[in-house]
């Protein structure tokens, strides 16, 4: 058996995931850093990849603050709630106070939005606005990969650990991760490493029986992978 090769990479900033918010990271790390040099890793393909990979029929968060239909003091409340209290408020309060923008960058880039005739946006209860979303993936790899170059995206390279710094075992350096398609070996070393690999689905037991055991509302491609990176070096989890 050949041994694999290593390739070592060094940037200022590394995203791993290059889903919908890893894409997000890449675009406003770059839009915010100017000449740093930002890295996304991904193991799959950007255009595709992640929970929305395959599309989207809605936009399930939209304050609609232009319009006065809600704030982010209302949607941390809702979420309080819906949370029975287990919720960081700050976190949420976050949320509620950029997501307007985010959607509007969304649509500005090309992702059509149900509209009624006076131009304001559909609604689908309190916080949904639909969309016809079936390319709502690679609407937003296009502005992350321009942002930070084609060079600097590594595709199909599974991350499988994060390395911490040897004068402080606080602070990640970087990750290591193998191709899934060549026999190669990643190492990446970085000032500040942005995981954006996605959550779980399928943790608990569904209460579905039978042929419905497999089938859940959250992508089955979102294998914890987030989790499994930074638990085993003590990062703090929240929110979970």
């Amino acid at each position: 058996m050949t041994l694999p090769i290593t390739e070592t990479i060094d940037c200022d900033i590394l995203i791993i995931g290059g889903g919908m918010s890893g894409c997000g990271a890449a675009f406003e790390s770059k839009y915010w850093s100017g000449d740093l040099k930002v890295v996304m890793v991904e193991k799959a393909a950007i255009e595709r990849s992640g929970a929305t990979g395959e599309g989207l029929s809605a936009i399930n968060c939209y304050m609609g603050q232009r319009n006065g239909w809600n704030t982010p003091e209302d949607f941390v409340h809702y979420v309080v709630n819906d949370m029975m209290g287990l919720a960081r408020e700050d976190l949420v309060y976050d949320v509620g106070r950029h997501v307007d923008n985010s959607v509007h960058l969304l649509e500005e880039w090309g992702l059509p939005i149900w509209k009624k005739d006076n131009g304001e946006y559909e609604r689908v209860g309190r916080w949904q606005i639909p969309i016809h979303g079936e390319s709502i993936k690679p609407i937003a790899a296009e502005p992350a990969r321009t942002a930070i170059g084609p060079e600097n995206i590594y595709e199909r390279v599974s991350i499988t650990h994060l390395l911490t710094d040897a004068d402080d075992p606080q602070r990640i350096a970087g990750a290591v991760g193998f191709a899934v398609r060549e026999n190669k070996i990643y190492v990446f070393r970085a000032k500040a490493v942005i995981i954006t690999c996605g959550g779980a689905s399928n943790v608990f037991r569904p209460r579905s029986v039978g042929e419905g055991l497999g089938r859940t509302w959250y992508s089955v491609f979102a294998t914890g992978a987030a989790y499994g990176l930074m638990i085993p070096i003590g990062t703090e989890m929240t929110q979970m």
